[in-house]
């Protein structure tokens, strides 16, 4: 028996038979080999659960599959039964499409070994990494998933922000108990589970970022979500005024609104007060019915997306004076 901790991969699949293989197989292959495996399928028609009742009957003692009498239609909820489920002090979220580098758990658990060392091991915690894009053969496209994107994993410590949208890609976090346990409310309003866990991290937790890759992300025609280029400036300079970009953004301003009410709501009382202020200022951002008010918000606590364009858009949308969406939240 290994003497390391046990480290539990939550994953989630649906009509994932095409490349679901790969990725178990590439976690069995993990150099740290503490690892168990839970698995829910959210109600597939193909044959990914006749491959996951394989797995389970080869591996009784590293693969388990939770019942799943209905599907929740979401992988959010998918991935909260398996928070539900789980039992050990480190998990992992993995989706069903991609490929895990041989040493993805052990660095990351490397690295949340030393959030502990700096923290305790009660505090809640998320380690989380880069990745390399690949096409739906594995070949590499892109050598950095952060620099594909611009993402700074620096920015997980801005709140501001991690409000408005997330730099954690999920299959690459772990998560310790304290987190999980927090992650347990899983929102309505929350737009992922990993964008969720992130944000609280964020809010009430550390969190430390291994530059390695340590995944293949695959990009296929079945994506949920994906590695799209960032859009170039003179073709949003282009669209800018066409109604569709604007309601596009503002369909995800919209969005991270109603995931920071829904954070107010649950956790308001836990936050420091400078992060409650913040949350504060940030809700009165889009509920303000001055569009002068919002707009010194934004710029006060510096609300802004990565990339120019996106705020160019956001500014607009809070120049607006139509405020339907905002009697929502």
């Amino acid at each position: 028996m290994s003497s390391a901790p046990e480290v539990e991969i939550l994953l989630a699949t649906f009509n994932g038979d095409r490349f679901l293989n790969e990725q178990i197989d590439s976690i069995l292959a993990q150099d740290y080999k503490n690892i168990r495996i839970s698995a829910r399928d959210d109600g597939s028609s193909d044959n990914t659960v006749a491959i996951l009742n394989q797995y389970a009957s080869r591996y009784p003692d590293r693969f388990r599959i939770l019942p799943s009498n209905r599907g929740t239609g979401n992988a959010k909820f998918n991935f909260l039964r398996l928070i539900e489920a789980s039992t050990a002090d480190y998990i992992c979220f993995s989706d069903q499409d991609d490929v895990w580098l041989p040493d993805k758990v052990s660095n990351t658990q490397i690295e949340m070994q030393r959030l502990e060392s700096l923290w305790g091991k009660d505090a809640p915690l998320l380690v989380f990494t880069d990745l390399k894009v690949v096409d739906d053969k594995l070949t590499i496209t892109q050598e950095s998933f952060w620099a594909h994107m611009r993402i700074d994993p620096g920015s997980i410590d801005n709140f501001a922000l991690m409000l408005v949208q997330s730099v954690v890609t999920g299959c690459t976090a772990m998560v310790n108990r304290g987190l999980l346990d927090l992650s347990l409310q899983l929102p309505e309003e929350a737009s992922m589970h990993d964008r969720w866990v992130a944000l609280l991290a964020s809010a009430m937790g550390k969190s430390g970022a291994v530059k390695t890759p340590t995944v293949l992300y695959r990009q296929h025609d079945q994506n949920v979500l994906g590695a799209a280029a960032p859009t170039r400036t003179r073709s949003l300079l282009q669209s800018l005024w066409r109604p569709a970009v604007l309601q596009k953004h503002a369909a995800q301003w919209m969005a991270s609104q109603r995931q920071a009410v829904a954070l107010f709501r649950l956790h308001a009382p836990e936050l420091t007060a400078e992060k409650r202020k913040l949350l504060e200022a940030y809700l009165r951002c889009e509920r303000s019915r001055n569009p002068f008010v919002r707009i010194a918000l934004f710029f006060r606590y510096g609300f802004y997306y990565a990339g120019i364009m996106p705020n160019l858009l956001t500014i607009l949308h809070l120049c607006s004076s139509r405020r339907d969406e905002v009697k929502a939240l």
